[in-house]
């Protein structure tokens, strides 16, 4: 995949671009989803939903807030730039639930021996997304679509990766199979299915799905733990 000069990099320390980088959505290379579903019926569906939601949640996430401000301190909130719908950067929002720990020479230690009591608690309990409903109704994000992934990744992907931006990142793009280890060719060829066969019945699919996974011990305790795993993905175009 050849390098292409930098369009959109970001100001945002986290999540940042850290190479020059032009998005294939913006020189015309690949177009974002535009049918009847995913613009006008899924985008419905999205705002229905997460409103509820918000509304439901706000006590929890007041409980979360006040005890991450007495157990943390300020700030509060992890705040990550990431790439949305056609690449472009949206910034997500989550409760903080890292220390800012480091080494003898300065460094952050691994996210692994920052994660807090609270945090693994949040992750393996997915109450770390709640805040993400949020920005589903803003309309930034889709209750189902690929997991916004960082800035860096960007000039990583091949070719057919970036199809998995055709479409609004989501809460979660469930794979069938969490029984054994997932790579990151796993994930990404299931965004690009999902992208690719985006439809009313496939979000049915995957909801179903998704609400199995909220009780899918194995996978909370990768979100719990696991999350240093290295972003390597070959290329299959």
């Amino acid at each position: 995949m050849k390098k292409r000069q930098n369009v959109h990099k970001s100001s945002d320390y986290f999540g940042a671009l850290e190479q020059e980088y032009e998005s294939p959505y913006d020189i015309g290379e690949l177009q974002i989803k535009d049918t009847i579903y995913v613009k006008y019926v899924k985008r419905v569906l999205d705002f229905l939903i997460s409103l509820i939601a918000v509304i439901v949640t706000l006590p929890i996430n007041a409980v979360i807030f006040f005890i991450t401000l007495f157990s943390l301190g300020r700030p509060i909130f992890f705040i990550q730039e990431r790439p949305g719908l056609g690449e472009k950067p949206f910034k997500i929002v989550k409760f903080r639930n890292m220390t800012n720990e480091r080494d003898e020479n300065g460094k952050l230690l691994p996210p692994s021996e920052r994660v807090t009591k609270l945090g693994s608690i949040l992750r393996k309990t997915s109450l770390d997304e709640l805040l993400q409903f949020w920005s589903i109704m803003m309309g930034k994000m889709s209750i189902i679509g690929p997991r916004p992934l960082l800035m860096n990744y960007l000039p990583k992907y091949s070719d057919n990766q970036h199809l998995r931006h055709s479409v609004r990142p989501g809460l979660e793009c469930p794979l069938h199979d969490y029984d054994k280890e997932i790579t990151w060719d796993d994930r990404l060829q299931n965004d690009i299915w999902y992208a690719e066969n985006v439809s009313f019945k496939t979000d049915l699919i995957m909801f179903k799905r998704l609400l199995k996974l909220i009780f899918n011990k194995k996978r909370n305790d990768i979100r719990g733990g696991k999350i240093d795993m290295e972003f390597n993905p070959t290329y299959k175009d």
